[in-house]
């Protein structure tokens, strides 16, 4: 999977693939980004598969959590 925000990578690809069973992954940090008001669009992209995986290019995601950082 690789995560965007805007058009922009989040982070690196990740493979979440797990057999035999579908496992949480926990908590999964895309980073920082600074967002001004308004619509923004987060998408992901299936950009492989696990070589042990069957071939049906299918990804699930509980939630998005997004936080307020305070400046330095």
């Amino acid at each position: 999977m690789q995560f965007y925000l805007d058009g922009r990578k989040l982070g690196d690809r990740i493979d979440l693939y797990n057999h035999p069973d579908v496992i949480a992954t926990g908590a999964i940090s895309l980073g920082v980004r600074e967002l001004t008001a308004g619509k923004h669009e987060l998408t992901v992209e299936i950009v492989g598969a696990d070589p042990k995986a069957v071939k049906a290019y299918m990804f699930g995601m509980d939630y998005v959590t997004c936080a307020a950082v305070k400046r330095p």
